[in-house]
Formats: structure tokens, C-alpha cells, sequence
């Protein structure tokens, strides 16, 4: 576990952290540090994420067709799994696909939190220079952690951050869920809903991520929230252009209304 800790702090932890401080040398400001380095990593990763958002698009435009095998093959889950596998392949669709790219954002949101974290709550100039790898970034002084009416180092005295943190995660999550029409109509043909699992947890998850974005909002350094606060903007944004185009364009529904 400790060798892992370590290849991970080399190889992206200890750049990460490098980087904020280049970006801190050229604006002097920690906050518009924190949020430059937040929309570059962001922006790095629109190759990986984009196509994950529309994986999930594509999903639902398949909804339809999926429902139809389902109830084809209701009592048989072997044939109902390998016919799903099959419209899948025709779509040119792999549901796992997402998850390796979901797992490389969380990775790097891990060290990004890892980075904030640090030079926020940096007590000695010593924590702060010792991993730099250019003379010309280390620090005579401390870092000045104040940014706009709260300390970057403490958590933010009237929540504002925190709250806002919570609302945008909450219409990133209605966003995503405002093409599922035919999710929803599917789910309401059950009285209690209980058989749609997708759709129920599509629901949990729109209440529950933003009010977990409040809580640890509210506890953590406001640096750490700042960064929550522009990442979800950054996703409100790629989320609005991804799903924007009109999901009865795609192919499968195309082939239906034939």
C-alpha cells in the first residue's frame, strides 16, 4: 500500500502540485490558482468524460429497445443479457467503457484534493518548497491563503461556497436526467417504481450528491470547495454541450419511426 501511495504521489500528485505552484508564481493569488488549475485538468480530461456523456446519451436513446427485451425475454436473464450485449455491439455501445474513464477522473480529483489540501494548510514554508522541483517556485515566505471574503486554509464562515457547491451539483444532475423521457414514462408504469432500478437511483442520486456536496463543504478548507465549486461549473457546461442535441436524431430512433 505504501509503494502505491508513493508511485502515486510521483507520478501525479507531486506534478499536480508543481503546477499550482507555477500558476501561484505567475498570478500571486492562491484562489485564481486553485481555479486555473481546476479548469485545466478539466479541460484535459473533456476527451475522457465526453465520451462517457454520451455513452449514457446513447443508453437512453436505446432505452426503448432494451424495455422490449426485457420483457421478451422476462423469464430467461441469460438470453436477455446476451440480447442486450447484442444491440449493444450494433450501436457500437460498451457499458463498461465508461468506467475506466470515471475511475482516472476520481484518481485525478483525488490528487487535486490532495494538492489543495497541502499548500492551504501549509504551516512551515519548508512543507511548501520541499517537493519543487525548480528553484525559481520555492517561496520565502508563506503562502497568502485569503481570497475573496473567506481564508482558503479554513472553511468558509457563511457556507456561501458550500451552498453553491450544492446547487450547481444539483442542475448537473437534472440536466442529465431532463432527455431520460422514456426512463421516467417506463418507471411510471410500475405504481410504486420499485422494478426500475436505474431510474430509482437516478432520483436518489439527484438529491443525494448535492446535499453531500453541502456537508463536506461545510468541514472542508475552502480551497478544497473552490475547486468543487469550478469543477462542477466546468461539468454544468460540458454536460449542457454534450446533451443538447436532440436525442431523437440518434440512429436507433431513426430506425424505429421507419
Amino acid at each position: 500500500m505504501e509503494l502505491i501511495k508513493e508511485f502515486f504521489n510521483l507520478i501525479l500528485t507531486v506534478p499536480l502540485y508543481n503546477l499550482t505552484m507555477f500558476l501561484y508564481f505567475l498570478t500571486g493569488n492562491l484562489g485564481l490558482s486553485i481555479i486555473l488549475l481546476t479548469v485545466l485538468i478539466k479541460a484535459i480530461l473533456v476527451p475522457a468524460t465526453n465520451p462517457q456523456l454520451r455513452t449514457m446519451k446513447k443508453q437512453q436513446a436505446l432505452k426503448p429497445e432494451l424495455d422490449k427485451i426485457k420483457k421478451k425475454y422476462k423469464d430467461d436473464k441469460k438470453k436477455q443479457a446476451e440480447a442486450q450485449m447484442t444491440l449493444f455491439k450494433e450501436h457500437g455501445l460498451n457499458p463498461g467503457s465508461g468506467c475506466i474513464t470515471m475511475f482516472a477522473t476520481i484518481v485525478v480529483m483525488l490528487a487535486l484534493y490532495t494538492v489543495i489540501r497541502k499548500i492551504a494548510l501549509a504551516t512551515d514554508i519548508d512543507q511548501i518548497n520541499q517537493t519543487l522541483y525548480f528553484e525559481a517556485l520555492k517561496v520565502t515566505e508563506g503562502i497568502k491563503t485569503s481570497f475573496l471574503w473567506f481564508d482558503l486554509s479554513k472553511p468558509d464562515p457563511f457556507y456561501v461556497l458550500a451552498v453553491v457547491s450544492g446547487i450547481v451539483q444539483f442542475i448537473v444532475s437534472k440536466m442529465t436526467m431532463s432527455f431520460n423521457k422514456s426512463g421516467e414514462a417506463a418507471a411510471k408504469e410500475t405504481p410504486d417504481r420499485k422494478d426500475d432500478i436505474a431510474y430509482n437511483i437516478q432520483q436518489q442520486m439527484l438529491y443525494t450528491m448535492p446535499i453531500f456536496n453541502v456537508v463536506i463543504g461545510i468541514s472542508l478548507p475552502a480551497g478544497v470547495v473552490l475547486y468543487l465549486v469550478v469543477s462542477t461549473v466546468f461539468s454544468a457546461f460540458q454536460t449542457y454541450f454534450v446533451l443538447r442535441e436532440d436525442i431523437s436524431t440518434m440512429p436507433v430512433l431513426k430506425k424505429e419511426k421507419k
